[in-house]
């Protein structure tokens, strides 16, 4: 049996801990009439109360009771208060020695235990092998194999037992998958498979650490590696077909140990485990090179066209002055001629004393040199930039294959057209060859005709481009550019579901009932906002034949709450960061959340978790943390980092923090728990790492990337993720609401601007979300109505078209298909929020998405016209998660908060451990909070409940951020606080 340990000690506690739950009481100790039959043949009450505890104790959890084992009270009272005797009896039980053997031997005669023989062991052990296939988690399968011990009354030995045939069925298993993945396997691709492990040639590289770089700054030459890389691993052979019997997770998680295992760690490992990691890392590299290419392809597009519109811009500045003399000539020519024909005078004579013909002659020349064309020119981009489409363009389309739907068959041929021409199977382009896919601006600019061919490769391109974004268009073998069909749950899966009864989403099963109540209720809130416009009963809210003014909120803090307040914060006690995260975590253990990959087994040392954590959160980077504490060295923590700090570890650690910050006590005044807000905080590139970043000019000048968090009402941050700084929010607000992993129940979700879309109102409508953005400029959003609704004089300005409902109809199988898998998780909301928001005009779904989010938008706007606690609400919202962002920008502050990572993993593990620091910041400082407020009431100084509403737990003068990260009162015990400061002391501290 393997030795290897699979549970931690947490874990190994709670699989045969007596139940202490009143729902697994009922469930597992409660006695039959059978049951009560055979206990009273016990002759005195602590004999029938002891044999009944052992009954219930081998069903549940399945094991004897150990010689003077305490039995918790509840339990103990649950089964006596069945029998009618009290508590207290069981203290007699067992008295005699013999009494607790022979009962024991009665137990399982009457009710048919056994124990696990050395065949049941064999045959279990069997059974769990299926099972093993399908999870990587030791303590998941521990529960299943108690599970089934207990339907087939098998008495656990112990948990030493459990664990090594959880072990074994682990091990078991992966040597089933290495066998799967390595069975088809040639000699050829077994000797390519293991030259991945030498030296890359002229670098000092294995090819496998070679293929797995990231990309890096964008560039032909960046482009054309990663097709190099691209080559390297198709050239194995392997078929993708190969994993299709392997569970996701195993494949994963044998993703995950190529990922991090070096060339030197894959070479000692045995023969058919090394391939089949080989074999699995190459698969999933090829998928993401596939994407990193066609996102390389995208970004090289892109810049092509940012640099004519910047060198038209340049120009235009260079030649301001030009123009400006232009201009004023016109104007001087304009009003002698204009006088002239007042007067009567000689139109030409007027133009010899203004200006003379000669020199208009030659004004005129030269301002037909000035002149550029309003749009981009395709002619003057495919001019200046064919090197680069000559080197990217015809290697893009060479190196993958491509589908499209019905709508896309001239590009697909124009796209073959090009492959031919790369390949030499055509010198020209042929007659015949598609044009209509050319959009029609640059169809006038080019003419009529087969266009020129560098011309025509920059339109196929471009189009092509366009397509892959909104999904008309797929890349075989890519994840984020599959076509949309096949990111969907399968049809016929989906259609078995609805049979079956209802769907995992509170949408109605047809649009008729949809559409039915929507109408009414849009009617019925247009009523009652028109009767409030007419008597000027809408509060802040002037509406009037369509002019829609909404005044600024009032502030509605009291004065007297900073007053207040203010001792709550004089009173915390100051700390340094390092102990506060591990006081944290005394309390809620969330640093065992950080298993082992291949183990899974929390670290020894809790506090080098914390350590890694904190250099990822202070953005300060393992060599330099290392240098600042007095607990691990660089390569522990880069070890640490590469082995137990991940996105799924991460999330759990940050579910762990926010359960407990809703559970506290003083957060319940901060929110009902029920809402939240999302927002992107910009956070630049440092030098070496731009060529990875965007600019945003809203946000600043500088390449950057976006941390888009979701933080709760009552201030706990439970969901981060990483996007470009230029890429859109709204896309990412469904992914944060739906995958947290907290014990969470989200009703209500605010956004600023720049999360609005009419897609999201609908999702977030399907999924159960009530969607309340604030609107910047509202009144400019035009309101759309059904058929039938008439809008009063007020209104009716503000309307800008009707409702397409059968457009709605016609998709709404569609459309609840969608809202399925998303819920399901098969894809995520940002994903298809991207492909469905790209190319709207040839997706029937996104435009019946986009009706359906104009329905629920009107609503929402007429909720909003109306309802000034709604306006209150969502700017509360919004401004928790605005403060939030200042925690977090002063705990990010090494190297000036700029990012050095150029991978989007390194960069996602420091938003979440920014995330992460920042939760354990508002849990310490709530705890410490409701401490003051509770030594306040002591003293007869009680803060009025109604005030600390006003309250937030997101100061931190009083910790200690910077200079050393040292680690003191290791063993300080779990539940004991520190003790406050006294007021005195800190006398006229202001609340931050």
């Amino acid at each position: 049996m393997p030795r290897r340990a699979v549970l931690s000690d947490e874990q190994r506690a709670a699989l045969l801990a007596l139940p202490d739950d009143e729902t697994l009481l009922v469930q597992h100790w409660t006695l039959s009439r059978d049951d009560l039959a055979i206990i009273v043949r016990r002759r005195r009450p602590h004999n029938r109360l002891g044999f009944a505890i052992q009954l219930c104790a081998l069903r549940y959890p399945g094991r004897f009771l150990r010689p003077g084992e305490l039995i918790p009270d509840t339990p103990l009272a649950f089964v006596a208060e069945q029998l009618q005797v009290g508590p207290e009896v069981l203290a007699d039980y067992a008295t005699r020695g013999p009494t607790r053997y022979e009962q024991l031997d009665a137990l399982r005669d009457a009710f048919g235990f056994m124990p696990l023989s050395r065949p049941l062991r064999t045959t279990l052990q069997e059974w769990l092998l299926p099972i093993a296939l399908t999870t990587t988690s030791g303590a998941r399968l521990a529960r299943v194999m108690l599970d089934e011990c207990r339907r087939r009354r098998i008495i656990v030995p112990g948990i030493s037992s459990v664990e090594r045939m959880v072990a074994q069925a682990l091990l078991d298993a992966e040597r089933h998958v290495a066998e799967h993945l390595t069975r088809g396997l040639d000699a050829r691709q077994r000797r390519l498979l293991d030259a991945l492990l030498l030296p890359h040639t002229g670098t000092n590289l294995s090819d496998l650490a070679w293929v797995r770089q990231s990309p890096g700054k964008p560039g032909r030459k960046t482009f054309a590696a990663i097709i190099e890389r691209l080559t390297l691993l198709r050239a194995i052979g392997i078929d993708p077909d190969i994993a299709v019997g392997v569970h996701p997770e195993r494949l994963r998680r044998l993703c995950q140990e190529g990922v991090r295992l070096t060339a030197q760690h894959v070479r000692t490992l045995q023969a058919t485990r090394r391939r089949a990691t080989l074999v699995a890392t190459i698969l999933e590299t090829i998928v993401t090179l596939t994407d990193d290419a066609v996102l390389m392809f995208d970004r090289l597009l892109g810049q092509m066209f940012r640099r004519e519109q910047n060198s038209a811009d340049t120009t235009l500045k260079r030649n301001r002055r030009t123009i400006n003399g232009k201009i004023r000539l016109l104007a001087q020519l304009g009003a002698a001629l204009l006088a002239a024909k007042i007067s009567g005078g000689d139109i030409g004579a007027a133009v010899e004393a203004a200006i003379g013909w000669n020199d208009l002659g030659r004004e005129v020349d030269e301002a037909r040199k000035l002149i550029r064309p309003d749009s981009v020119d395709p002619v003057a981009v495919a001019a200046t930039n064919y090197p680069v489409l000559r080197q990217v363009g015809p290697s893009f389309i060479a190196s993958f294959t491509f589908g499209a739907v019905p709508a896309c068959h001239a590009l697909a041929r124009a796209v073959a057209i090009m492959r031919d021409l790369h390949f030499g199977h055509l010198r020209k382009l042929p007659a015949g060859t598609p044009v209509g896919f050319i959009r029609q601006a640059w169809r006038r600019a080019i003419g009529t005709g087969i266009p020129d061919r560098r011309i025509y490769e920059l339109c196929v391109l471009v189009e092509l481009r366009d397509r892959l974004r909104a999904g008309d268009m797929w890349v075989e073998g890519s994840r984020r550019y599959r076509a949309v069909e096949q990111q969907l749950i399968p049809a016929p899966v989906f259609a078995n579901m609805r049979a079956a009864g209802p769907l995992p989403i509170p949408a109605p099963d047809t649009a008729d009932i949809w559409l039915a109540e929507r109408r009414a209720r849009l009617a019925r809130r247009l009523a009652e906002v028109e009767r409030k416009a007419e008597t000027d009963a809408l509060e802040d809210v002037q509406l009037s034949l369509g002019r829609l003014r909404i005044s600024p909120l009032k502030a509605i803090t009291p004065e007297e709450s900073d007053t207040a307040l203010a001792p709550l914060y004089a009173h915390l006690p100051a700390i340094r960061i390092t102990d506060l995260l591990a006081e944290v975590d005394r309390w809620t253990g969330f640093s065992q959340c950080f298993t082992h990959l291949q183990s899974g087994r929390a670290a020894d040392e809790p506090r080098a978790i914390l350590t890694a954590v904190l250099a990822d959160a202070t953005n300060l980077g393992h060599t330099r943390m290392a240098e600042a504490c007095n607990l691990v060295t660089q390569r522990q923590l880069g070890w640490l980092a590469s082995w137990h700090l991940r996105e799924e570890t991460y999330g759990r650690a940050l579910a762990r923090l926010v359960d407990a910050q809703h559970t506290a006590p003083l957060a319940a005044l901060f929110g009902s728990g029920t809402s939240s807000s999302s927002d992107g905080q910009n956070f630049p590139l440092d030098r070496r790492a731009q060529a990875t970043g965007a600019v945003n000019p809203h946000k600043g000048t500088e390449p950057a990337v976006s941390f888009y968090s979701h933080v709760s009402d009552r201030y706990a941050p439970f969901h981060s993720t990483v996007i470009s700084a230029s890429a859109s929010e709204a896309a990412q607000v469904l992914d944060g609401l739906l995958h947290h992993g907290a014990d969470l129940h989200i009703e209500e979700h605010h956004v600023d601007g720049g999360g609005v879309s009419d897609h999201v109102f609908a999702l977030c409508h399907l999924l159960g979300f009530r969607f309340a953005p604030r609107i910047p400029n509202i009144a400019a959003r035009r309101l759309h109505l059904f058929n039938g609704i008439e809008p009063g004089p007020d209104i009716a300005p503000l309307v800008a078209g009707r409702i397409d409902e059968g457009l709605i109809e016609a998709h709404w199988d569609d459309v609840l298909r969608l809202g399925t898998s998303i819920r399901t998780g098969v894809v995520s909301a940002s994903i298809m929020l991207e492909r469905l928001g790209s190319y709207p005009r040839a997706n029937g779904l996104a435009l019946a998405l986009r009706e359906i989010g104009r329905v629920e938008r009107t609503l929402f706007t007429l909720d909003w016209i109306e309802q000034p606690e709604q306006r209150r609400r969502a700017t509360r919202e919004l401004n928790k998660g605005e403060a939030e962002n200042a925690l977090k920008r002063a705990i990010f502050f090494h190297r000036i908060g700029r990012i050095r990572d150029h991978a989007l993993q390194a960069q996602s593990h420091r938003a979440s451990a920014l995330n992460l620091v920042a939760g354990a910041i508002v849990l310490w400082n709530t705890t410490y909070l409701q401490a003051a407020r509770m030594h306040l009431a002591n003293l007869g100084r009680p803060v009025p409940p109604d005030l600390l509403q006003h309250l937030s737990p997101l100061g931190w003068q009083h910790i200690n951020l910077t200079g050393d990260y040292l680690w003191t009162d290791p063993d300080a015990p779990s539940t004991a606080l520190r003790p406050l400061r006294q007021m005195r002391a800190v006398e006229g501290t202001a609340k931050p």
